[in-house]
């Protein structure tokens, strides 16, 4: 079971060699757990011997235009990607928090590299790509903290980082999606805000893997749940596998409270043409017992949360063969009851399929489409402009 489910994985573009790396505002000698290599031309991080599982700082080649270093922020790991030269023009700039997907269990810094960098050298921002811990070793609420973490800090030391604070965007796709989702409303009330957020196809709910989107991708439901429960249990079992596939891991209570949130009626009409909903299947009650303070958790489930108001303005971006599609359109909605300035642009006939990653021509297209609705939103905002949704 385990090597068929990697094989999907794999398919999807998600699956990527873990990569960390460490850096810190004190100076070298200060640094705990971790030492400098002098060599610029390493690109593969390395276990230190003398510091056990802690990995080592790197020096990384620069790119004419791009300054890149690792660091380590509250403990967590991050890549820093700033054009050449900014701290000597003594400026702060905006800045782009990058969480990468990956299904929570797969993914690093180093996999999506390519992507940020090409974000840092488009929007000429510093972009800091987070290199949170994954499940099932390390099972949430850890993901999630690092990524929070790791923003509080860029708050926090915003000028020695030459970071304008009053203008910070969270990115994620996928699993990251899902992390920036969460850290946005985690953040609530923070003062200066988040300027936005920019989800790209998130995974946002566990309570229903029968939506229209789901439907329409045969085999995606199970897909979907191997990779959350190892982020919220640390562990697969089929017995839970087979009951979150039939929607019998889902208690009264927790219907009765929560399904108007992931209601398929609130979709656009063209989303849901053709579904015939299925029967609500008769709970498992050992699985409904153990899932329910994660299905129920809008830590883990961003679009079951209670209250939207107050979230920053927010682009959602989802693909229309995607299992994912309905959780980012039904976000979409979501939010604009609650008042929050939001833009759903969505790209029908792309997959699922990590096109911040990807190398394949399919992957490339998708975000040679995506990248400039991107830009355009990022303008937008910073230009003051009136909205134009």
């Amino acid at each position: 079971m385990a090597s068929k489910f990697q094989s999907r994985l794999r398919i999807l573009g998600v699956l990527a060699i873990l990569g960390v790396a460490l850096f810190s505002l004190k100076p070298v000698g200060e640094l705990r757990k971790a030492e400098l290599l002098r060599n610029p031309n390493v690109h593969r991080l390395k276990k230190s011997k003398q510091n056990g599982s802690h990995p080592v700082i790197q020096a990384v080649p620069e790119k004419a235009d791009l300054e890149m270093t690792f660091a380590v922020f509250n403990e967590v790991p991050v890549k820093i990607y700033a054009p050449a030269g900014h701290k000597s023009k003594k400026s702060l700039l905006p800045a782009i928090v990058f969480f990468h997907g990956g299904g929570w269990i797969n993914g690093s810094v180093e996999s999506y590299d390519r992507y940020t960098k090409k974000m840092a050298m488009d929007t000429k921002f510093i972009v800091i790509s987070v290199e949170y811990r994954l499940a099932p070793k390390h099972p949430f609420p850890t993901p999630l903290d690092d990524c929070h973490k790791a923003v509080m800090f860029i708050f926090k030391h915003a000028k020695d980082l030459g970071v304008n604070a009053s203008k910070v965007i969270l990115l994620g796709n996928s699993a990251g999606g899902n992390l920036a989702a969460a850290v946005s409303q985690r953040m609530k009330g923070l003062k200066p805000p988040l300027l936005a957020q920019i989800l790209i196809y998130p995974v946002l709910q566990s309570l229903n893997f029968h939506l229209p989107s789901y439907a329409a991708e045969k085999g995606s439901a199970e897909w979907m749940i191997r990779m959350f429960l190892p982020y919220v249990t640390g562990s697969i079992t089929s017995s839970l596998v087979d009951a979150m596939v039939l929607g019998a891991h889902v208690s009264d209570k927790a219907h009765q409270l929560y399904s108007m949130y992931v209601d398929f009626h609130k979709l656009p009409e063209s989303f849901r043409k053709g579904y015939v909903p299925p029967p609500r299947f008769r709970k498992d009650p050992p699985a409904a017992l153990l899932l329910e303070p994660f299905i129920t958790n809008p830590e883990i489930n961003p679009l079951i949360s209670i209250d939207l108001k107050g979230l920053p303005e927010t682009l959602v971006l989802t693909c229309g063969l995607d299992p994912l599609r309905d959780d980012g359109a039904l976000y979409a909605v979501r939010l604009k009851e609650a008042g929050v300035p939001v833009r759903h642009m969505h790209y029908e006939g792309f997959r699922h399929t990590g096109c911040c990653s990807g190398e394949h021509a399919r992957s490339k297209t998708l975000e040679s489409l995506m990248t400039p609705e991107i830009l355009k939103f990022i303008r937008r905002l910073l230009s003051g402009r009136k909205r134009f949704w």
